[in-house]
């Protein structure tokens, strides 16, 4: 193989580990638990100014920002939503991903139940700290 990570024995045995830690541990278990009460948690930011949705499964969720909560009429790419909140939640010590009117998080797999609620709240302060900006 000419790639460096495709079928290279070293990464092979790393995945298949990875695989044997995620079978040993439950991990998908976990997140089968956690991940709704995290939904929940989560779809609590709906009743933000700004906020028009809240969706996603278990720890893949994404928070759609909108001008008008009616219409849901998005923010313009220049007013820079999505960066402007994964800025104030960096500053708090969450990485969120940006994306253009959206912000998309998709943390850990072995969060525990106060990790989940503390994602919320600095996702509640960042989000209205952004709202001011603009």
């Amino acid at each position: 193989h000419g790639m460096t990570y495709s079928g290279h024995p070293a990464c092979c045995a790393a995945a298949l580990e990875n695989i044997a830690i995620l079978e040993r541990e439950d991990i998908c278990g976990h997140v089968r638990k956690l991940g709704p009460k995290f939904e929940r948690g989560m779809k609590t930011l709906e009743e933000l100014e700004i906020v028009g949705e809240v969706r996603g499964s278990h720890f893949m969720m994404g928070i759609e920002f909108v001008r008008d909560k009616r219409s849901k009429v998005a923010f313009d790419a220049d007013d820079n939503i999505g960066g402007k909140v994964a800025k104030h939640a960096q500053d708090r010590g969450l990485i969120v991903r940006p994306l253009g009117s959206m912000a998309v998080l998709s943390p850990c797999l072995i969060l525990d139940e106060k990790e989940t609620d503390r994602i919320v709240d600095i996702l509640r302060e960042s989000i209205t700290a952004a709202t001011e900006e603009v």
